[in-house]
């Protein structure tokens, strides 16, 4: 699964670069280009990729040595549980894109960092509970007393509530 995972990540960066040669035209108040940035994080994500596949390949270019490694019940279970981790931190983002214009980031956005560190593997509750306030505030406090930008506020009777916790914020 990694593998083919690793490939993925390879051929989409591969992809994504060949096309910021679409959008390389120059600026006049940027030297560097529109596609600069773009490139640097391309580079980090090329960077990551071959960081993933790295252990792989070497797994497998070790592994005719080693035919007598079987792979224990144990394990397999590991691994299948790690798949479902992987999807849901991949389903978990789209759920809160689609929770946000339903229900307003104010009231789904601490759930969504709980649900998310725990995904990661914070497992103490306290560690939880802190990171989720702190991080939540912070982000409250950029976005609306420091840069003045609207939050999605939800629709219905959600949309008043998120008026009232931005009323106590504000």
């Amino acid at each position: 699964m990694s593998l083919i995972e690793g490939a993925g990540w390879l051929l989409f960066v591969i992809f994504a670069f060949i096309y910021t040669f679409q959008f390389d035209d120059p600026l006049p108040v940027y030297d560097l280009g529109p596609a600069f940035w773009p490139r640097i994080v391309l580079a980090i994500m090329f960077i990551a990729a071959v960081g993933m596949l790295y252990p792989i390949v070497r797994h497998y270019r070790g592994s005719s040595s080693r035919m007598d490694q079987t792979t224990t019940n144990q394990d397999d279970v590991l691994e299948r549980s790690m798949q479902i981790r992987i999807a849901l931190l991949f389903i978990l983002p789209i759920f809160y894109t689609y929770l946000i214009h339903k229900m307003g980031f104010l009231l789904v956005t601490p759930f969504f960092l709980c649900g998310y560190m725990w995904l990661m593997g914070v497992r103490r509750w306290s560690t939880l509970a802190i990171m989720t306030v702190s991080i939540y505030a912070a982000i409250v406090l950029v976005f609306v007393k420091l840069i003045f930008t609207y939050l999605p506020p939800g629709a219905g009777v959600f949309n008043a509530i998120n008026g009232t916790i931005l009323g106590l914020i504000i």
